[in-house]
């Protein structure tokens, strides 16, 4: 049962790659590039993706999730329940010593961190922060056979699935579809979501888990 009391976002994306490591099936961004949210570290970590467009606190929960198909989906697939437990904010928006505190680790230095660097997401005035979160109470819900679960059946109880989809849609100034943002969720639908996912989850991947099978992955190709 979560202890928290909070609000959340529902934050659509891309679907993410697969890969498979013995029975595990993990979720994930793309090796190559700006890995966020990271998974592969004991705390998820949340730095650029949509951030902007977002007022996270601590103790929020943030759904991560792809559809079927944008903008008109009819599921919504959760591959990352993220309960915000640290907002730690950089001492310089746009570069990060090796060795600053809020470093988890040399893999998230290079696969998460480093990127703005690079000259990625950089921000002229805003200041910028990363979501750590809650290690025991994060996941990635699958079915017994890693599938990722639907939560339509769940949200809209709290929201008609034609003013999810007009909330999700973000739109230029032509009219024109461009791109997706983050719904707010009110704390009795944020979490409901939750005790749902819990519910129907099965398996249920914790960022000690996978930072130990990305070892795994890493030793592999090299």
């Amino acid at each position: 049962m979560i202890s928290y009391d909070m609000s959340g976002y529902i934050i659509y994306h891309p679907k993410r790659q697969c890969t498979k490591v013995g029975s595990k099936i993990i979720y994930h961004d793309s090796f190559t590039g700006n890995q966020d949210p990271y998974v592969w570290n004991e705390k998820f970590l949340h730095t650029y993706c949509h951030i902007t467009q977002m007022k996270p606190e601590e103790g929020y929960i943030n759904f991560w999730v792809s559809g079927d198909k944008f903008p008109e989906f009819n599921k919504l697939f959760c591959d990352l329940v993220f309960v915000v437990k640290e907002k730690k904010y950089w001492h310089d928006r746009n570069k990060l010593c090796r060795n600053d505190r809020i470093i988890d680790s040399e893999d998230a230095y290079h696969d998460h961190y480093i990127w703005p660097t690079k000259g990625q997401h950089e921000f002229d005035r805003r200041r910028r922060y990363t979501l750590k979160a809650d290690p025991d109470l994060s996941f990635q819900p699958q079915t017994k056979t890693g599938d990722l679960i639907d939560i339509i059946p769940i949200i809209t109880e709290f929201i008609p699935i034609n003013i999810l989809r007009e909330k999700i849609t973000r739109k230029g100034k032509d009219g024109k579809t461009s791109g997706s943002k983050p719904v707010f969720l009110s704390t009795l639908s944020a979490c409901s979501i939750y005790q749902y996912l819990c519910d129907c989850a099965e398996i249920q991947l914790r960022g000690r888990e996978l930072k130990a099978i990305y070892q795994n992955i890493k030793q592999k190709k090299s």
